[in-house]
């Protein structure tokens, strides 16, 4: 095969052009991303539920939809949330189901679902979009003053921007806040009984005087006419024409204009508001299509955004407040701002190293060939650059060097010892030499980091595509050194007039004192690596777990908990109070609320508000130092509050709901049927649990308390005077419920029709009952004498998970690792809380995911170092060699948990991927040192001899391996940037491991290897 490579190298360099070009404008067409969506293959179902309590929900509409949801393929977990006049189910399917197919088979069972709930509730899918699909978060608001938020919904919003923005290519959806415009009739009951008014009747008069038909089509001598019946309503004065009905004692009709008034309001009973910087906006968030990139949907709508700006009137502005492409273009920016720091830091030490200027270049120039070939596949494949996929480039960039290191160092060595060799000869030679041990070496790192492939649920999804790419890497750069660089050496290398530089032959000296020195005390040496890996394992278990460090977002979202029965009003004052009290800091660019739900929203009600706070670069803060500081300094101030209040950032916020269904680090769910013992339950948890250091924003979800005006029929009474139950309820439905009556169109714009009870009559519930109603007999019927009205509590919030209630306490950790807080948590409410039976408690949040990642590593770890001890037996033929070399995993991991303490970082899975990555280099090491002692071995030197000949002559490219690793990751320890938190764990153990592991390769396997050997001389 090299024959080939060098005997039609005008081709090799033909392909390396076509390489280079076709590499950068993959690089350049890469799709960007912040990292990869962790979102579960989930479909969420959603039933509007007008008028039903929780209880009523979750009996009549969510159980039913479980039970049909429950029996579909391949799935793992069903939850589900019961609110008033509110329905949430999500379906989890099992990882790797196609999206398409899941929402296909719950489509199939809605039907189903339909069958089984209340005539008028209407099960149907949520948008086909990630748990991180909220793109982008924009308002309409009138600068002049001129258009109420209604209007500006109802107008501009849903007729103007929102069907421009829907024509976006990846927009799902757009979830919008604010007011509905409706023509609100308000009637006078006094003159309703004056004129024998009943509401049916106005009902049926709305219904018959408010019509649309077609007539097909009418020939005629001016053509073939289409016919059409207009009797819409199209203004407030066509409205209060409609009659009613005819007076028969004075021969009149009766107007609608004669009982009741017609304005202008909003559509009543919504249940949610967006705020922005002190008032009420109208506010949107567009929601991006599942597998859509964030940063090119995002781009797209801005300019949407720009192109609809200029057909709105004057003084409205549509103004953009956030979207995930900044967190994208920040994380991804630190990324690469690391990965070609990395990159020239490699350059210098390898050109600073090799000691010959040539060689340096052709060595370097195998880095950006190798970063090309990963652009090119990782294009093909449709995969993202993102922080995880451009990270693992980022923290392979020393190891893609390690080939050509290789290659070319002994190439320039062979060249300079034979320098009237025929270099064709010389250069094929000197890469069969090596050739070998190269190949195994980057397969051994290959079956290193094997194990990440294992992962499932989010970790998998997080770390699997930094595996993947750097495995593509690292093939990638064996290409690279098997084909371009024997050419461009045989072109461009030429024999030197010495081997080494001045500063390698000083190295070589002090090495090799070092080396007599190690062969005298090498059994104090030995047993004092076996004590420092002992005390490396006892550091480990005073290191603290988490899952992953957490990812600075440049927001905060102050979350608020409040008395289940506040209205949207007080839910908007307590918005506005905490976005005034944010602005006060100097770093706040801007902030803004939601409250309650959307139109199309998720299960929350106006009680829960989310305060969006956008915060300037992290250089210019001042008031504090760290987001930690501003939350605790932000929370002491808004102590007065009648809430609950916790943080989170906008993307770990969504995350943690993936994980646990809530909004927080860690959910504790205990599990249960009776609503009462659940929350008396959750109150013992929440109480144990504040008594935990470390525990923040620890909060119970009110389940109970929510108050219901319950309006029972009097039976007797309205069979007493004919009157239906359905007379008394729909009074409940329109004049209490909105519930529309029909629309008013203006040009293309269709608004709808309501009713509302004049304002003497609402605030109190004395005033409901003296609604005048009926007049039977000559006696007038008030609400009250037909029903009976009652306050009454019931349940707020019911959640349950694969078919069982639980109640939720959640919290925030801060200050300690999340692994060793559940632990303590766990143990004092194993020992203070005596569960009955049929009851339990489970733990849900990000630890989960660290748990389940270390339990598979635990097997696959072994798993891949017995793999890695049969490569490198299948290398040596020598089960004595392979065991040498492999002493450098305990080696390496001396370094790295040493490092991991005195860093101050937990133990998570991005450090856990650092230890696998320093188990291959330090394997790469020993390869490159055991196979040329055995090399030297075979040429008939003696075994001392050849041991200290072959790690002086081996300690450049070891030297160059360990440096170059190490330099090319210190960009990601030094930058701060948005998206480098997760990366420096990694770093910090390699850079810990590569220490030890080179020092220890250098200075003890020589002596380890020739004690080995004198004692095992048969291998």
């Amino acid at each position: 095969m090299f024959r080939a490579i060098l005997k039609f190298r005008i081709l090799v360099l033909i392909a390396l052009v076509g390489t280079i070009i076709y590499g950068a404008y993959s690089f350049k067409k890469l799709q960007i991303d912040a990292f990869p969506d962790p979102t579960p293959v989930q479909v969420n179902i959603y039933t509007e539920a007008p008028g039903l309590s929780a209880e009523e929900v979750e009996t009549l509409i969510t159980i039913p939809v479980e039970s049909v949801m429950n029996g579909l393929k391949d799935v793992i977990l069903v939850r589900s949330v019961s609110l008033p006049a509110l329905s949430y189910v999500s379906v989890y399917f099992k990882d790797g189901t196609d999206i398409y197919f899941a929402r296909r088979l719950v489509m199939e069972k809605l039907p189903d679902a339909r069958e089984r709930v209340p005539e008028g509730f209407n099960p149907v899918m949520g948008p086909n979009a990630t748990g991180l699909g909220n793109a982008l978060l924009y308002v309409i608001h009138d600068e002049k003053g001129r258009y109420t938020n209604a209007e500006l919904k109802s107008i501009f919003q849903q007729w103007v921007a929102r069907p421009l923005i829907m024509s976006v290519g990846g927009v799902e959806e757009i979830v919008q806040f604010g007011p509905e415009l409706a023509y609100v009739i308000v009637p006078d009951p006094d003159k309703f009984l004056a004129y024998g008014i009943t509401l049916e009747e106005l009902l049926e008069a709305l219904e018959r005087n408010n019509l649309l038909v077609g007539g097909g089509f009418f020939q005629s001598a001016e053509g073939d006419l289409v016919v059409r019946g207009l009797g819409r309503v199209y203004s407030e004065e066509d409205l209060l024409r409609i009659p009613i009905k005819v007076d028969e004692e004075k021969g009149v009709s009766v107007y609608l204009r004669d009982v009741a008034r017609v304005v202008k309001g909003e559509v009543p009973n919504r249940r949610g508001a967006f705020t922005m910087n002190g008032k009420e906006v109208q506010g949107n968030i567009v929601v991006k299509r599942i597998y859509e990139n964030t940063k090119e949907v995002v781009d797209k709508v801005k300019n949407k955004l720009k192109e609809i700006q200029k057909i709105l009137p004057e003084g409205v502005k549509i103004e953009h407040l956030y979207d995930q492409a900044y967190l994208t273009e920040k994380a991804v920016s630190t990324i690469q701002k690391a990965l070609f720091s990395g990159m020239l830091l490699v350059a210098f030490v390898t050109a600073f190293l090799m000691g010959n200027f040539r060689a340096s270049l052709i060595v370097i120039s195998s880095l950006p060939l190798t970063l090309l070939i990963a652009f090119i596949v990782m294009k093909e494949t449709g995969m993202s650059g993102n922080l995880m996929t451009l990270g693992g480039l980022a923290i392979g960039i020393g190891m893609f060097v390690d080939s050509s290191v290789v290659i070319v160092e002994n190439i320039y060595r062979h060249l300079t010892e034979k320098k009237d060799g025929l270099k064709f000869s010389v250069v094929l030679d000197s890469v069969k030499e090596v050739w070998r041990p190269v190949l195994f070496a980057v397969l051994i790192i290959v079956i290193v980091f094997s194990p990440i492939f294992v992962f499932e649920s989010i970790e998998g999804k997080y770390f699997k595509p930094l595996a993947l790419t750097l495995i593509i890497a690292l093939l990638g750069s064996l290409l690279i050194a098997f084909t371009f660089i024997p050419v461009l050496s045989y072109y461009f290398l030429s024999p030197g007039k010495e081997t080494y530089s001045k500063l390698m032959s000083k190295i070589h000296a002090v090495y090799d004192r070092v080396l007599d020195a190690t062969f005298k005390v090498r059994i104090p040496l030995f047993l004092g690596v076996f004590v420092s890996f002992i005390l490396s394992l006892f550091l480990l278990t005073r290191i603290g777990t988490e899952f992953a460090p957490e990812l600075e977002e440049g927001a905060v979202i102050v979350k608020a908990f409040m008395d289940p029965n506040v209205s949207l009003e007080e839910g908007k004052r307590v918005a506005m109070a905490m976005e005034k009290e944010a602005l006060k800091f100097p770093e706040v660019i801007r902030t803004y609320s939601t409250i309650g739900r959307a139109e199309k929203g998720e299960a929350a009600d106006v009680n829960y508000i989310e305060t969006w706070i956008i915060l300037k670069p992290q250089s210019e803060w001042e008031s504090f130092k760290t987001r930690e500081e501003f939350n605790s300094i932000l929370r002491e101030r808004l102590e007065w509050l009648p809430a609950s209040i916790g943080f989170t950032q906008p993307i770990k916020m969504r995350i943690d709901e993936l994980l646990s269904g809530v909004r927080a680090d860690i959910a504790i769910k205990i599990f249960g049927q009776d609503p009462e013992l659940l929350n008396q339950l959750a109150d013992q948890v929440k109480e144990i649990a504040e008594g935990v250091p470390g525990a923040v924003d620890v909060q119970k979800e009110i389940q109970a308390g929510r108050l219901q005006l319950r309006v029972y029929p009097k039976w007797e009474t309205l069979e007493r005077y004919g009157i239906t139950v359905e007379e008394v309820l729909n009074v409940i439905k329109y004049a209490l419920g909105g519930a529309e009556m029909g629309v008013l169109q203006q040009d293309t714009f269709l608004f709808p029709i309501v009713m509302t009870l004049p304002d003497e009559f609402r605030g109190e519930i004395s005033r409901l009952r003296s609604i005048p109603l009926f007049e039977r007999d000559g006696k007038l019927l008030t609400f009250g004498d037909v029903a009976e009205i009652k306050v009454e509590p019931g349940l707020f919030v019911i959640r349950r998970e694969n078919n069982i209630r639980f109640a939720l306490v959640m919290l925030n950790v801060e200050g300690r690792d999340i692994g060793g807080f559940v632990e303590e948590l766990r143990s004092k409410v194993d020992s203070e809380v005596k569960m009955p039976k049929g009851y339990f408690i489970t733990y849900g949040g990000q630890f989960e995911n660290q748990q389940r990642a270390m339990k598979r590593l635990s097997v696959a770890v072994p798993v891949s170092i017995f793999l890695i001890f049969i490569m490198l037996y299948l290398n040596f033929n020598s089960i004595r060699d392979a065991l040498v070399v492999m002493l450098n995993v305990p080696f390496a991991v001396i370094g790295g948990i040493i490092a991991l303490y005195i860093s101050g970082f937990n133990l998570s899975v991005p450090s856990a991927i650092g230890f696998i990555a320093i188990f291959g280099i330090a394997t790469l090491n020993g390869v490159v040192l055991v196979t040329y002692i055995r090399q030297l071995l075979e040429e008939g030197l003696d075994i001392r001899e050849a041991v200290k000949r072959a790690s002086i002559l081996r300690i450049r490219p070891i030297l160059i391996t360990a440096i170059t690793t190490f330099m090319g990751l210190i960009p990601l320890l030094v930058i701060s940037d948005i998206g480098s938190e997760v990366q420096k764990p990694l770093a910090t153990v390699v850079i810990g491991g590569i220490f030890t592991s080179t020092l220890l390769t250098l200075i003890i396997l020589p002596a380890v290897y020739e004690s080995v050997y004198r004692r095992f001389r048969s291998g």
